[in-house]
């Protein structure tokens, strides 16, 4: 029996929902103007559900992984992050570090992302 990864996809988002909170995502905009002098593109927000995790004291090393860094779960709803991204937790705008999708059958369930201020 094959399992509906969507159908997990969607329980996965309810739940994050249900016990996460909502933070809002800044994606940058498609830089204008000639490729000599490019331009930042106006930027684009979305709301995205999260739920922080721990970090393990093992694997802060002070350069890949900081004391500072924050771990989150992300909800798999439509809005995939990026490195390129930035989170506004708690009013803060915090740079994605590294996204790690979840995804056993193939359906992303939801997104493990570090974050740094």
């Amino acid at each position: 029996m094959s399992e509906d990864w969507g159908q997990i996809a969607e329980e996965v988002t309810a739940a994050l929902a249900e016990v996460g909170f909502t933070a809002t995502l800044i994606r940058p905009g498609a830089p204008t103007g000639p490729s000599y002098d490019p331009q930042p593109g106006t930027p684009t927000t979305h709301t995205v559900t999260l739920m922080q995790d721990t970090i393990s004291l093992g694997l802060i090393d002070g350069t890949a992984i900081r004391a500072s860094d924050k771990l989150v779960m992300m909800a798999a709803d439509g809005t995939v992050p990026t490195t390129a991204d930035k989170i506004t937790l708690g009013g803060k705008a915090m740079t994605i570090v590294r996204v790690e999708p979840f995804a056993p059958g193939g359906v992303d369930l939801f997104y493990e992302v570090l974050l740094r201020a």
